[in-house]
């Protein structure tokens, strides 16, 4: 009598190799969609076409350049200057205020000049080399300095006034400063009154 004998027939590796070929290939297919939404996102958008360029106006322009000059200027540190009886009496940068008493103002010995203006004679008596020296900085460069006098433009002595106006292109030349004069009458004009001088 014939037993029947049970054969084992040995694993299908073909089929073993098979799933993990579709299994490691899966897995870098997803790798590189991963890596490559990745690199979009950091990738910026392509920035809008600008429309082409139009000649500007000569009034165009010159508003264009006020409206930047006056950003610049906005940004800038700033520094009163408050002058009265022809000396500087105090600087103000911020909440910081110096009391000075530095005269702008000698009496000349020439009798045709009789007051003349400290500035023409020595460069560290001008106002902004007094600033800087009071805030202890090479230059004013980054600084707008204001003129204040405590009287309207035409009561200044004219020693006084031609000195200022001096002073502030000598400010740009020496300090790299832009410096500009204020007239009290600013304060009555914005808030109603006319300015002495003018007209009703």
């Amino acid at each position: 009598m014939r037993r029947n004998r049970h054969v084992r027939n040995p694993p299908d590796l073909t089929s073993l190799f098979d799933v993990l070929f579709i299994v490691i290939f899966a897995a870098l297919i997803r790798a590189a969609a991963v890596e490559k939404a990745a690199a979009a996102a950091a990738t910026p958008a392509p920035a809008k076409p600008l429309p082409p360029p139009v000649k500007l106006a000569t009034q165009q322009l010159r508003d264009a350049a006020l409206a930047d000059l006056g950003k610049q200027l906005a940004a800038r540190p700033y520094v009163v200057v408050r002058i009265s009886s022809g000396s500087i009496k105090a600087l103000e940068v911020g909440d910081n205020v110096m009391t000075l008493d530095a005269p702008l103002l000698e009496h000349s010995p020439d009798p045709d000049v009789a007051i003349a203006y400290l500035g023409d004679r020595a460069a560290e008596l001008r106002i902004c080399r007094v600033i800087a020296v009071q805030l202890g900085v090479p230059d004013l460069a980054k600084y707008l300095v204001i003129i204040a006098p405590d009287q309207h433009l035409p009561d200044l002595p004219h020693a006084l006034y031609e000195g200022l106006r001096r002073d502030i292109d000598r400010c740009l030349a020496d300090q790299q400063a832009l410096a500009v004069l204020v007239d009290p009458s600013v304060e009555t004009a914005s808030s109603g009154t006319p300015p002495r001088g003018a007209a009703p």
